[in-house]
């Protein structure tokens, strides 16, 4: 198997994610203790974690990707360097996209800076603060911790939502792609991935972490990086001895 330097590429942006990206600091914008958008309770207990996000996501994807091509090679469907090249065409691009949607959707945590739907609870408004005036975060007693209330300003887009569909709708796209061919079970079967990636998106409005927008536009993202590097894959198959089915 040919050495990829790209794995480097991926190494750099999961680097730049976990130790500038997901620290960094939002745009501070005024809010109203009047908006309702904001008003909702804190979830000490989420449906859906981030270290169980990373597992379906992430984990999951990948072991499912390297169980999938196994199968093949012990069926001898594949050659051993058929199945060197698949494997790590697959992986490569599904960790592309996984990585390039965590770090796009952090910087644009930052930049677009919207208030999470239970920001006032994490912002613990000190007494006498104006209801319908536009105040700042030096009202803020920040009852859960300073890091909650930072965070609490880092709504815009759901980085559960577009990290789960970057992996899982890859996932969706990988299987079909393998059997497609075969009858409408099979077919419909493959599309289970991207339905665990929709509860992912929806429990984080149930868990008020998102607006229901954040999700649209997070899942957005991760189905269309997710589709753009599905698809350079399969570019790179094509270039490769042929890969049975």
């Amino acid at each position: 198997m040919k050495y990829n330097p790209e794995w480097f590429v991926v190494a750099g942006l999961l680097l730049y994610f976990y130790l500038v990206a997901e620290p960094s600091k939002p745009f501070v914008r005024p809010f109203r203790l009047s908006d309702p958008t904001i008003q909702y309770p804190f979830a000490t207990s989420e449906r859906v974690t981030d270290n169980q996000l990373y597992i379906i996501s992430c984990i999951f994807p990948s072991l499912a990707i390297a169980g999938w091509c196994t199968a093949l090679l012990k069926r001898n469907k594949l050659t051993r360097f058929q199945f060197q090249q698949l494997l790590n065409t697959s992986l490569l691009n599904l960790w592309l996209s996984i990585s390039i949607t965590g770090v796009l959707t952090d910087v644009l945590k930052a930049w677009i800076a919207r208030h999470r739907p239970d920001f006032l609870e994490r912002c613990g408004p000190i007494d006498g603060t104006p209801i319908d005036q536009l105040v700042g975060i030096e009202v803020c007693s920040a009852p859960l911790g300073q890091m909650y209330l930072v965070d609490g300003m880092k709504s815009t887009p759901s980085g559960h939502s577009s990290v789960a569909f970057a992996g899982l709708f890859y996932l969706n796209l990988w299987i079909y792609s393998r059997v497609g061919h075969l009858h409408m079970g099979y077919q419909l079967a493959s599309c289970t991935p991207s339905l665990l990636g929709a509860y992912i998106a929806l429990s984080r409005t149930q868990d008020y972490r998102h607006h229901y927008s954040d999700i649209i536009i997070g899942s957005a993202m991760g189905i269309g990086i997710a589709t753009v590097t599905f698809l350079r894959g399969k570019r790179e198959e094509r270039k490769e001895p042929e890969l049975p089915r």
